[in-house]
């Protein structure tokens, strides 16, 4: 059983915890999506496992909910450990944007790293493939419709606030 913190509209912490399924008009939880950028300046992007029950099969970024008493910077580092097995150096990762949606909060970080897609061992249960995309290939794949579906809405704004190169 997975818990998070619950949170109010204006992301105040309401005191408690709860499931991470459970969803509660007015209550909030905290997510993160975490985007890996190498030095090329393309972004390592992940095939979600068939099995799961939102955006099955579809390309998207490493990220997930915040466990209860983590903050979302833990989160990000240990959603990447989770489910690409790979840790990465705290200094090179960086809060981008946050955006609210039904029923959680939103947190947007960039890592800049390189790493050798060799290196990655997938969480099975998450994820089914990683590579490596250029903002055109992933522009494509929005396009066709085999990106998740909750990227859209801010993918312009991350990448106008990336500062390259590193």
């Amino acid at each position: 059983m997975e818990l998070v913190d619950k949170l109010n509209n204006k992301r105040q912490s309401l005191n408690k915890t709860a499931e991470r399924q459970e969803k509660v008009d007015g209550e909030y939880r905290q997510s993160v999506h975490t985007w890996i950028m190498n030095s090329k300046g393309e972004f390592l992007i992940q095939k979600r496992s068939p099995n799961k029950k939102n955006f099955p099969n579809m390309w998207s970024q490493t990220g997930g909910a915040v466990d209860a008493g983590e903050t979302t910077f833990q989160a990000a580092l240990r959603e990447c450990k989770e489910e690409l097995g790979i840790s990465f150096d705290p200094a090179n990762i960086e809060f981008m944007l946050s955006f609210k949606r039904k029923y959680d909060f939103v947190d947007v970080w960039l890592i800049k790293q390189d790493i050798d897609i060799s290196d990655i061992v997938l969480q099975k249960e998450e994820v089914s493939d990683v590579k490596w995309a250029t903002v055109d290939e992933i522009r494509d794949l929005m396009k066709a419709g085999k990106l998740a579906k909750s990227i859209d809405i801010y993918f312009d704004m991350f990448l106008e606030l990336i500062s390259y190169p590193f």
